[in-house]
């Protein structure tokens, strides 16, 4: 059986399995089209074909409304079965996604999950190459720098490309990279940025300072939400191949951490695009981007060490498949495999913020703080049977405590507004997480009277405003890079982000006000001015803490040195296995 027939035949045995008796399913022929999504015509002809080559029996609807009748050889669950390990032997993981993807009885993932473990993750492709197949929930939505604003888009962004210098979480301060070393006048108006030698590009041409200069000026032209990292750029200049001089309009002590942020990576002069295929002089380099599929290759040039994993092939599953499959490796018979699940804590936190700037009903106050405090999240946890919670009341998990929410004071609330019975129309992520904390919410909602309707919004709706006039309240999220403090410059700065697209311009003018002081100050007096923030937020109810993401990894003993990035993804440049004896 050819691919595409057989993945037809599964779709149809998934569609039909809860009908099916004794391998016999009664159905009308126009129900193929749908399954099937094509004519009446093409329809009837994949249906001949499966007959034809002894999968099943079809016998026609006698008169007029009739059901027709289709018997199938075989078990449903064996020919899955089949179809996975043939799959999985001929390393065809565009049909295993395709499979796994089939709406087969949940109770069957258990046992299906064994042979699917024991063939993907990171095994040798070849004698002499490693081959890594990660699994994630997340599409790939823009993978140019200046338009980079999802956590996932920005891990593989850094995979590909590099920034003039990095940010040491652990020693709090600016190292370099791209760059051999720097210089900054006394004022804090010119950055005179020194190239490291021989710095190859991944179509093999050498680091200049003209590509430095086209890629920040390119962040000034493009309509893209970072270009707040280069606003206050007056000047570039380009004194030698190896030398950039930059002269900014004003003093800005925090501008080598713009130098370091994932959009400031540095792209080749007149490159004429950035997004799937983008040219870098990463450890990696991409050489394919499709919809569920993203495939890196180690750059051996690379100017640091060389990546140790060979390949990455990057695949994107649904969320309720996706635990199918972990980091792994196969067994060896040298290591036994005993899975150990690495929690982490995501430096990010989820919240609901109300649309101040569109929605005239959500500039009431009163509505917002009965909103708020609904947002019950031990009463969440207890009633969604979560474990594990860590509550949100602060941009840093290390700040935050535990508020405890009154239905009684969200009735008060409500009845000092104006809120009269009107609709409110919540927008959350269209992932199985969040749709169950939205509903959940619309349930407490109406213990006291307010009526929420749900709305999913896609990854590719961070890019695109047209629903935002539509929003009432959103559920959002932020995750911190390895500079906490940038981060939440970031967050109230990046027109793609929930704060600058839903807050009302008086909040935002206040907000920024702070920011700019926040810009020169010390690091001490920085963490001041983010509780600041933190406590304007609540005090006008912009927005109402919720949690702070924890994230479950089960790995294999033999992936040495994992390291997890302030996003909770596997550190894929660090990763690394040992050879193991024939």
């Amino acid at each position: 059986m050819s691919e595409l027939l057989q993945l037809d035949y599964l779709s149809l045995r998934a569609y039909l399995y809860e009908r099916e008796r004794n391998r016999t399913a009664a159905l009308r022929l126009q129900e193929l089209e749908h399954v099937w999504h094509c004519s009446r015509k093409n329809a009837k002809r994949k249906l001949h074909k499966l007959v034809s080559e002894h999968y099943c029996t079809y016998t026609p609807g006698r008169g007029r409304g009739n059901q027709s009748e289709i018997c199938f050889v075989t078990d449903f669950y064996d020919d899955l079965l089949d179809s996975i390990q043939h799959s999985l032997q001929h390393q065809d993981m565009e049909q295993l996604l395709h499979v796994l993807q089939l709406p087969f009885p949940r109770q069957w993932i258990g046992d299906l999950q064994k042979p699917i473990q024991e063939q993907l993750g990171l095994r040798p492709a070849t004698a002499d190459k490693d081959v890594l197949h990660a699994i994630t929930t997340y599409p790939v939505t823009n993978l140019d720098p200046a338009f980079v604003s999802i956590t996932y888009d920005s891990m593989l962004a850094s995979l590909i490309g590099d920034t003039l210098l990095r940010f040491d979480a652990d020693q709090n301060e600016l190292v370099p990279h791209l760059a051999i070393g720097w210089e900054v006048d006394e004022q804090r108006h010119t950055w005179t940025i020194y190239l490291r030698k021989q710095v190859w590009f991944h179509h093999h041409r050498a680091l200049t300072s003209r590509d430095v200069k086209f890629s920040m000026e390119r962040l000034m032209h493009l309509a893209c939400p970072n270009r707040w990292l280069v606003q206050d750029i007056a000047s570039i200049d380009c004194p030698s191949p190896l030398m950039v001089r930059i002269v900014l309009q004003r003093s800005n002590p925090l501008f080598g951490r713009y130098l370091a942020s994932t959009p400031m990576i540095i792209l080749p002069e007149n490159s004429a695009t950035a997004d799937r295929l983008f040219i870098g002089t990463g450890p990696y380099r991409i050489v394919s981007s499709q919809q569920n599929r993203i495939v890196l290759h180690a750059f051996d040039p690379y100017f640091r060490e060389r990546a140790y994993i060979d390949e990455i092939h990057c695949w994107q599953m649904p969320p309720e498949r996706a635990h199918l499959i972990q980091y792994d490796i196969p067994s060896t018979g040298t290591v036994q495999f005993n899975s150990a699940n690495d929690r982490t804590a995501e430096l990010g936190y989820r919240f609901a913020i109300f649309n101040a700037k569109h929605s005239p009903i959500m500039r009431d106050r009163m509505l917002r703080l009965a909103l708020i405090e609904l947002l019950d999240m031990e009463a969440m946890w207890k009633e969604l049977d979560r474990t594990e919670l860590f509550p949100a009341s602060h941009f840093f998990p290390w700040k935050s405590t535990l508020i405890r929410k009154s239905l009684a004071r969200a009735k008060s609330w409500l009845t000092d507004s104006s809120y009269n019975g009107e609709k409110l129309r919540l927008y959350m992520l269209d992932v199985p997480e969040a749709w169950e904390e939205a509903a959940w919410i619309q349930q407490r909602a109406l213990c006291i009277g307010i009526y929420i309707e749900l709305h999913p919004y896609s990854f590719d709706d961070v890019h695109n405003p047209t629903n935002d006039q539509d929003m009432d309240i959103i559920l959002s999220g932020e995750v911190s890079s390895l500079d906490p403090h940038l981060s939440v410059l970031a967050a109230f700065r990046s027109e793609a982000l929930a704060f600058r697209r839903y807050l009302s311009v008086e909040q935002l003018e206040w907000i920024e006000s702070q920011l700019f002081l926040f810009q020169h100050e010390n690091t001490e007096d920085r963490e001041k001015r983010i509780d600041c923030i933190v406590q304007y937020l609540v005090d006008e109810a912009c927005i109402g803490f919720m949690h702070h993401p924890q994230h479950e990894h089960p790995i294999h003993p033999m992936l040495q040195h994992i390291q997890y990035d302030s996003f909770a993804f596997a550190d894929l440049y660090k990763l690394w296995t040992p050879q193991v004896e024939k």
